[in-house]
């Protein structure tokens, strides 16, 4: 079956850059497989950059003051989730009007909290991106800027999308700014379209995309560096307590969380530094309501890092130096998207009352106790 998208789809097997797309006289109709994987990757990637680009009223203008907040600007805050007809899009599969949420509010975090210099930034969506698989269980779509310094990741669940804009984006922008050596990862921009969609109606199709820096930049497993996903091992977890092994699939055992199989070596110093900085994060989650984050941990052969690179001082965000010398460890927080105050969450906690604590059905103040544990 084929599909002719129009002058909305682009060519076939391959990834363009900005500029390409930018130059192919609005993308003429060009018949592709209707369901061809680099049909969808290379049309959402398209839309992604496409909202990139159009930048927000007064966001390229120089004098603006980006320390001025208007709480009524959609500028500046977190959009309604409220449903829109677009006749443009109602039949696409993969074609979407993404905008970015709150982007006065991002640009101020990237440029004054997280160090991103704003042109480089934008320059990363005029090139292509880059299709991962194999980095989560969730069927969330990933890429990768050109880089790598920048992961782009749908948001499929409504529960979860609905809470980053109910209440994560107003929360989580006034909290890195108050805490700007906060472990919690770098979300840089946050991309949605609330229009009624075939792709979405079916599924095919996200609607929703965070941005976020990619915590563990320049880590190669090939050059001796690891990582781990590290959440509480003490909750029921049926995929790991209940299922054989042997009866594993490959994709069901990359979606569980890692155990630390290996010391971590740091002064007492850097432990309590890195302690207070996790505790606060495990606070500020615990007071918006949400479970199931999780810790990456990332561990850099000394001789992969350029020290001199290295920000001073030393933070788990940045990178510190392991008290044996061989060793760059960098942390950062991840997955705080389920709230227990939304629907679904509280129907798994229900349903879920008949095994034992899980890590989705738990109370935040336990998880966090868990977490920190």
């Amino acid at each position: 079956m084929v599909h002719q998208e129009s002058s909305h789809g682009i060519e076939g097997h391959q990834s363009y850059t900005w500029a390409e797309v930018q130059n192919m006289s609005a993308i003429k109709r060009i018949t592709v497989p209707l369901f061809s994987s680099h049909y969808k990757t290379n049309t959402t990637s398209y839309c992604i950059q496409k909202a990139i680009q159009d930048r927000a009223p007064h966001e390229d203008d120089e004098d603006a003051d980006i320390e001025e907040e208007d709480p009524k600007s959609l500028n500046w805050r977190a959009p309604e989730p409220t449903k829109t007809f677009n006749m443009d899009t109602f039949f696409s599969l993969y074609y979407i009007h993404l905008q970015r949420a709150a982007p006065l509010l991002f640009k101020k975090l990237r440029q004054k909290c997280f160090g991103i210099d704003d042109v480089e930034y934008h320059e990363q969506f005029r090139r292509r991106l880059r299709p991962v698989s194999g980095l989560g269980f969730s069927g969330s779509l990933f890429f990768f800027t050109d880089d790598r310094s920048l992961i782009v990741k749908s948001i499929n669940r409504r529960f979860e999308y609905l809470f980053l804009y109910e209440d994560l984006i107003n929360a989580y922008g006034k909290y890195m700014q108050e805490n700007k050596d906060s472990t919690l990862c770098r979300i840089t921009d946050v991309l949605y379209s609330f229009d009624h969609r075939l792709g979405s109606l079916l599924g095919v199709s996200p609607n929703h995309y965070v941005v976020m820096k990619n915590s563990l930049d320049g880590l190669d497993e090939k050059k001796g560096g690891k990582k781990w996903d590290l959440k509480p091992q003490s909750f029921f977890e049926p995929t790991r307590d209940l299922v054989p092994d042997a009866m594993k699939s490959e994709a069901a055992k990359s979606g569980l969380a890692d155990a630390l199989d290996e010391e971590i070596f740091m002064t007492r110093q850097q432990k309590k530094e890195l302690m207070r900085i996790v505790e606060e994060d495990a606070r500020f989650l615990t007071n918006i309501e949400t479970i199931d984050y999780s810790l990456l941990v990332g561990r850099y052969p000394i001789d992969m890092v350029d020290m001199s690179e290295l920000p001073q001082p030393e933070s788990p965000v940045s990178g510190m130096r392991s008290s044996d010398g061989k060793w760059v460890y960098k942390f950062c927080i991840v997955d705080f998207l389920w709230n227990v105050k939304q629907l679904h969450p509280q129907v798994i906690q229900v349903a879920g009352k008949a095994l034992p604590e899980q890590t989705v059905t738990t109370e935040p103040g336990r998880y966090r106790e868990e977490f920190l544990k």
